[in-house]
C-alpha cells in the first residue's frame, strides 16, 4: 500500500504520488478518540492481565505526529468500547527519524521474564532517514499502556532505507509458544517486497528471518499481514499483494504459526463467488459466534472492487467466513459505519486505511476503530455498533374475514450468524386483541420469515376493507371498520452496556400507509357521519442469546365507527 509522503505527515514515505484529499467525512454515529492527527489504529481486548479487575478493558493504539516527532498514543476503554480516555504514549527519540504503522499485541502467555498480560508495541522506524537502515522496534508495557520501555528490534534493516524499508509489524504466538513478529520487507535481494518472520523465546533475542509470503515474481509486493490463531490450533494471515495484483487481499493457512509452505506459494485470493474483493489494507480477526465451536473469520478492506471497478458498499462492506478458517467461501454483509471513499480503486492513506474490528464477548459485538479526513487532518473515530445493517420491505396490509382481520408482517436477519428472536406485540387502548401466528423465529444468516398479526375486536363490530363492511349485528346502524396500515419504520438498537450485535434483526411491516395517535386511540371524523380512532401498535422482536439486539416496528389499526 501506498505509505505517507515525507512532511505531508513526517515519519513514513510514499511509494507513489500524493492522493488528492476527499473531503471530510467521519464514519456516521462514530466518536474522535482524540482532536489530534491520528492514524493507523489498533485495539486489543485485556484478556490475560493477573489483574482480573482489568479483564474487559480495551487498549486502543494510533499514530500521532502532532507537535512534530511521531508518537504512538494509547487510550483506554473500562466501558466496553462506549468511550475512551489518553491513557500514555510510546515515544522515542529515535522516532525522529520517522515512524510508521504499528502493532498492538497483549501476551496471552509469559514470553522469558514478559508476564501473560503484557502488552507489546512495535513500529517502523526510520523511514525519514535515508543513509540508515529501518528497525522494527518493540515495547512493552506492564500497566495497560500508561507507561512503555523500549524491549528490542525484532528487525534491523540490511540496507539503507533508500534501498529499502521495513513496514507493518503483527504478533502472534506460535504452535512451539514462542513470540512470532511478522512485517513487511523491502530489504530482500531480488524482490520488491516480501513477508517475513522473526521468532524469540525471550522477547529480546530474535531468529534469523524466515518467509510468511514470498512471490516468484520480483515486482509482486505481498505486505500488511494479520496472523490469526484459530481455535483448533492452526493459523491463517490475511495480507495484501501489490504490484501488478493491485494490492488485492490474499490468505494464507499454516499449522504452527512458522511455516507457511513453499516459497513462491502466495497462498488464495479472497474473493466472493461473484469475484469482488477488497484492494490495499486487509484486516482479518477471529470472531466467536455463540453455539459454534469453530466461530468465524471477519475481513475487511479499504476499497471493494470487482474486475478493477469500485462497487456499490464500497467503504461499508464487511466479509465473513462461516467455516471460521477460510474454507467454503465468504460471504458479505453491511459494516456497521461508512465512510465516504475517493473516486478511484488507488486509496489513500488515510480514509478507511487499515480499519481493525475487536469482537467483544460472546462475539454478538465488536469495536469499530477508523480513520478519515476532518478537513486536510487524518483523525480516528471508534464506535461500538451494530456489524450489520437493516432494511425494511413490505406493502400495504390488506383487511381479511368477517371477525377478526390482520396482515403480514416480514422478519429479516441481517449478519453473519442466525439467532433466534422472542416476538410480541401490542396497542394501548385498542378494542380489540392481537397476536401472532409465531411468538418465536429462527433465523439462519442474511435469512427471513414471515408471520401473521391478527386482529380481533372485543365487541360485535362491522369489519371489511375499506368500502366493504360486513355487518355482525349488535350495533344497529352503526359499525366499526378495523384497518391495519403498515408504517414505514426502522430496525432500533438499544444499547446494553454499549454492547452491540453481529446479526441483527429488522421488522418490517407489509404496509405503507399513515399512522397516528397513541394511547386510547386520536379520534377523526370522516366528514360522513362515521369516526376513525388510530391506535398505534409495536411488533417487537429481542434476542435470545443477548437481550441487547432488538428491533422495532410500528403500524396503525385505524377503527372506524358510525353511519
Amino acid at each position: 500500500m501506498k505509505r505517507l509522503l515525507t512532511g505531508l505527515t513526517p515519519g513514513c514515505t510514499a511509494l507513489a504520488t500524493l492522493i488528492l484529499l476527499a473531503p471530510a467525512s467521519a464514519f456516521a454515529g462514530q466518536t474522535l478518540i482524540s482532536s489530534h492527527q491520528e492514524m493507523y489504529p489498533r485495539a486489543v481486548l485485556i484478556a490475560h492481565n493477573s489483574d482480573a479487575t482489568k479483564s474487559g478493558d480495551i487498549i486502543a493504539s494510533a499514530t500521532s505526529f502532532d507537535g512534530g516527532a511521531g508518537h504512538e498514543d494509547i487510550f483506554i476503554s473500562r466501558d466496553h468500547g462506549a468511550t475512551f480516555t489518553a491513557q500514555g504514549a510510546v515515544t522515542d527519540t529515535a522516532f525522529a527519524k520517522g515512524l510508521c504503522c504499528g502493532g498492538l499485541y497483549e501476551l496471552p502467555v509469559a514470553i522469558g521474564a514478559l508476564p501473560a498480560g503484557t502488552l507489546l508495541w512495535a513500529g517502523s522506524v526510520g523511514g525519514d532517514t535515508a543513509t540508515e537502515p529501518m528497525q522494527i522496534r518493540v515495547y512493552k508495557s506492564t500497566d495497560e499502556g500508561a507507561t512503555w520501555s523500549y524491549l528490542s528490534n525484532c528487525a534491523t534493516g540490511t540496507v539503507a532505507r533508500s534501498a529499502g524499508g521495513l513496514w507493518e509489524p503483527d504478533f502472534a504466538i506460535a504452535g512451539d509458544g514462542r513470540l512470532v513478529c511478522y512485517y513487511s520487507d523491502e530489504t530482500r535481494a531480488g524482490h520488491s517486497q516480501i513477508l517475513t518472520e522473526v521468532a524469540t523465546s525471550d522477547g529480546v533475542t530474535w531468529t534469523p528471518a524466515g518467509d510468511l509470503a514470498i512471490s516468484n515474481t520480483s515486482g509482486d509486493r505481498p505486505g500488511m499481514a494479520n496472523v490469526v490463531k484459530l481455535p483448533g490450533g492452526s493459523y491463517v494471515s490475511s495480507f495484501e499483494i501489490c504490484g501488478a495484483l493491485n494490492c488485492a487481499t490474499y490468505m494464507k493457512t499454516s499449522t504452527d504459526g512458522i511455516n507457511w509452505g513453499a516459497a513462491g506459494t502466495l497462498g488464495t485470493a479472497v474473493a466472493l463467488s461473484d469475484g469482488t474483493t477488497f484492494w490495499h489494507t486487509p484486516t482479518l480477526v477471529w470472531s466467536p459466534v455463540p453455539g459454534v465451536a469453530h466461530g468465524q473469520l471477519l475481513l475487511q478492506g479499504q476499497v471493494l472492487t470487482k474486475s478493477g471497478v469500485v462497487q456499490s458498499g464500497n467503504g461499508g462492506t464487511l466479509f465473513y467466513n462461516a467455516a471460521g478458517d477460510g474454507t467454503g467461501g465468504w460471504a458479505s454483509f453491511k459494516a456497521p459505519v461508512t465512510t465516504a471513499m475517493p473516486a478511484g480503486t488507488d486509496g489513500n492513506y488515510c480514509q478507511n486505511y487499515s480499519s481493525p474490528l475487536l469482537p467483544i464477548g460472546d462475539g454478538h459485538t465488536a469495536l469499530s476503530l477508523a480513520s478519515d479526513f476532518s478537513g486536510t487532518t487524518c483523525q480516528v473515530w471508534f464506535n461500538v455498533a451494530p456489524l450489520s445493517g437493516a432494511s425494511l420491505s413490505g406493502g400495504n396490509i390488506g383487511l381479511t374475514g368477517a371477525t377478526q382481520t390482520g396482515g403480514d408482517f416480514t422478519v429479516n436477519a441481517t449478519g453473519s450468524f442466525g439467532d433466534t428472536f422472542n416476538l410480541t406485540v401490542t396497542a394501548s387502548g385498542l378494542p380489540g386483541t392481537l397476536s401472532l401466528s409465531q411468538s418465536q423465529v429462527t433465523l439462519a444468516a442474511n435469512g427471513s420469515t414471515s408471520i401473521h398479526v391478527t386482529v380481533t375486536p372485543t365487541k360485535t363490530a362491522s369489519i371489511g376493507s375499506a368500502g366493504h363492511h360486513t355487518p355482525l349485528g349488535g350495533m344497529g346502524g352503526g359499525g366499526v371498520m378495523l384497518a391495519l396500515m403498515g408504517v414505514a419504520a426502522a430496525a432500533r438498537y438499544k444499547p446494553k452496556a454499549c454492547l452491540v450485535a453481529t446479526s441483527a434483526i429488522v421488522l418490517a411491516g407489509c404496509g405503507g400507509g399513515s399512522g397516528g395517535g397513541s394511547g386510547g386511540g386520536s379520534g377523526v371524523s370522516t366528514g360522513t357521519g362515521s369516526t376513525s380512532t388510530n391506535y398505534t401498535a409495536t411488533l417487537h422482536a429481542v434476542s435470545t442469546t443477548n437481550p441487547a439486539i432488538t428491533a422495532d416496528t410500528t403500524f396503525t389499526i385505524t377503527v372506524t365507527s358510525g353511519s
